[in-house]
């Protein structure tokens, strides 16, 4: 049945050139969460663009955007799809910088009701599709990569003081058991040392690439986060989140 109702979608914008999650879910009598996921099926097969509260249908063109292979990669789309589970209907949380949190913005499709705080603005356009709320922290514009961009203010506790989240989930440079978390950016460290405060759970998306690596800036302890989201984990550090009751989530 899934697959009818997609190829009727698709016969719907190449006659209408958009439709709209409410109508089609009103036209089918499923609900908006199943419409969504209709049209990010449709959208990944390249033949639409999806928009707040619709889609539109694809304009032929060759793909230009520098941003395309962070949501074809697989390490990183694993790593989103293990954020994913944890995530439920209703939540509220916090989406930081870096490719695997973009990856995780592009998959968020599926969760009705979902409230978002970012600063994240390369997944910017991904969370307006998907999420009911989203909130954009402002400030200083900067890269790391040269190809993603995210905001951070030197007091971001005067935007973030009245704030909260039920889960916040971050990447980061560095990961090492005596420097813990650490980033190339001072921009970065702002909004870093206020997920404590902000998030009633933090996860840390960390690819095995990050391990033994210590970047400039200090922004954490590995006792401040509750899991770690990873392809692998070497056995030192394994033992280490033990100790700290820190869960451990791999995706291989």
């Amino acid at each position: 049945m899934p697959d009818n109702r997609i190829d009727e979608i698709k016969t719907l914008l190449k006659q209408e050139k958009k439709v709209y999650v409410n109508d089609l879910s009103h036209r089918f009598g499923v609900s908006k969460v199943s419409i969504r996921k209709y049209l990010a099926k449709i959208e990944s097969l390249g033949l639409a663009q999806r928009f707040y509260g619709g889609a539109s249908l694809a304009e032929t063109q060759s793909s230009d955007d520098p941003n395309d292979y962070i949501y074809t990669d697989p390490l990183w789309n694993s790593l989103a799809q293990a954020a994913c589970k944890e995530i439920s209907h209703g939540d509220s949380i916090f989406i930081g910088s870096g490719r695997s949190c973009c990856a995780l913005a592009k998959q968020l499709a599926d969760f009705e009701d979902l409230t978002v705080v970012t600063n994240n603005i390369t997944a910017l356009p991904e969370l307006i599709k998907n999420a009911a709320r989203v909130y954009l922290i402002g400030g200083e514009v900067t890269s790391t990569d040269k190809k993603t961009l995210f905001s951070s203010w030197e007091s971001p506790q005067s935007l973030l003081e009245n704030i909260y989240v039920n889960k916040a989930f971050t990447s980061t440079s560095g990961l090492d058991l005596k420097a813990g978390l650490t980033v190339d950016s001072i921009i970065s460290t702002y909004i870093f040392r206020q997920i404590p405060t902000m998030a009633h759970h933090w996860y840390l998306l960390a690819d095995s690439s990050k391990y033994d690596k210590i970047s400039i800036y200090s922004v954490a302890d590995l006792n401040q986060i509750h899991t770690l989201i990873t392809d692998s984990i070497p056995q030192s550090y394994a033992e280490h989140c033990s100790k700290l009751n820190i869960k451990v989530i791999k995706t291989n």
